[in-house]
């Protein structure tokens, strides 16, 4: 079975409490946004020890994809249905504003730039995730 349908299906399974807005938002982030974020810092960061030619052009075309990933869902999480009260959609506009500048870096493959628009992504992440993830007190 595929990874992203196995996690799917995970969601579905433990979701019976949970909305179709709820659902719908966690398999956008676990399938998309997630991995798209790693792909891009990865772009901002050094290089492996020895890295080739090719894992370097592999590193910078995962930056890339990363980076338009990252404006597409957060355009989609802006969507009627997905998004909700509050700061959200600030949140997800800078997803979408930040993503673009993180595009444009990539192509340039300036990876001091990356870096510093990966901070400020992680900043946009953060803060809706501070906003909106429910935390559970550690015991």
């Amino acid at each position: 079975m595929k990874p992203g349908l196995m996690l799917c299906l995970l969601f579905v399974a433990s979701a019976s409490a949970a909305t179709a807005e709820d659902l719908t938002t966690k398999m956008i982030m676990a399938l998309d946004v997630n991995p798209g974020a790693v792909a891009f810092w990865a772009g901002g960061n050094d290089p492996a020890d020895g890295e080739s030619a090719f894992a370097t052009e592999a590193r910078w075309a995962a930056a890339l994809k990363g980076a338009q990933t990252m404006q597409a869902k957060g355009k989609l999480l802006q969507s009627p249905g997905i998004a909700r009260d509050g700061p959200w959609s600030t949140f997800a506009e800078m997803m979408v504003q930040i993503s673009a500048e993180g595009e444009a870096a990539a192509r340039a493959r300036n990876a001091e730039k990356a870096f510093e628009i990966g901070g400020r992504l992680y900043d946009s992440c953060n803060g809706c995730h501070k906003t909106y993830v429910p935390r559970v007190p550690a015991n």
